[in-house]
């Protein structure tokens, strides 16, 4: 039986691209159960415009009973976010306090101290905490990996994500291995990808190496390597 659920992201930019995903969206609601909401791409906004996006893919997708991850991606995570740290969170902890979420990304690059603060107003909420970790240059050991998810437990994540990007097979391998051992460890919080085509089979991986989650794309892929939602949904009923 698999248990993983399928997360759609939403990057658009402006109205108009946001419109376009939705409509898409809407158009394969079927394939996808998660909505991932990319607050970075409205960096160039104020607070309150910020919030308004937010709350209009919110308000659209609720009632079709779609989860919600809000995820604020950092440049230094492959995103396009700017925000220092205080910043960072600062918005983390608004949007849990203000938004109707199911979700909050958090990346643990942050900080102890920060991840702590925003999973104590997540859990203020009811919003789970999804820890996320990225590397786009590099694959660590499986060691190094299971580190990293070990603290994302120790630190009261609901989720653990790690992602990096792989140079050869023997780096997807690390990928899978660490998802497996973590499993064992902490059953299906894990999610673990490795990226772009080399690592394209860890986003469709079943059975002992399936994660939690995977991540696909309606409109535009947001990460290199995702695969569409409906080319998702159909792996995963077969």
């Amino acid at each position: 039986m698999n248990t993983t659920k399928i997360v759609v992201t939403l990057s658009g930019h402006n109205d108009d691209e946001i419109k376009e995903e939705i409509q898409k969206a809407k158009e394969n609601i079927d394939a996808f159960d998660i909505v991932e909401i990319r607050g970075d791409v409205f960096d160039a906004l104020n607070r309150e415009d910020h919030g308004k996006k937010v709350r209009y893919i919110i308000d659209y997708f609720k009632p079709l009973n779609k989860e919600i991850i809000y995820t604020y991606r950092t440049a230094k995570e492959g995103g396009s976010g700017s925000k220092t740290t205080v910043e960072y969170e600062a918005l983390l902890n608004a949007v849990c306090q203000t938004m109707d979420i199911d979700y909050i990304d958090i990346e643990v690059q942050s900080g102890d101290k920060i991840t702590a603060s925003v999973c104590k107003t997540a859990r203020a909420n009811n919003v789970k905490c999804l820890m996320s970790h990225h590397d786009f240059k590099r694959t660590p050991s499986s060691g190094e990996i299971l580190s990293i998810i070990n603290k994302m437990h120790t630190l009261g994540g609901d989720l653990y994500k790690v992602a990096y990007f792989p140079h050869e097979k023997k780096d997807v391998d690390k990928v899978t291995g660490a998802v497996k051992s973590a499993k064992q460890k902490y059953g299906d919080k894990i999610i673990g990808i490795s990226m772009g085509e080399l690592g394209k089979d860890t986003r469709t991986a079943e059975g002992e190496a399936a994660s939690a989650l995977t991540y696909g794309f309606v409109s535009r892929d947001a990460a290199p390597g995702q695969i569409h939602v409906t080319q998702l949904r159909e792996i995963f009923t077969r």
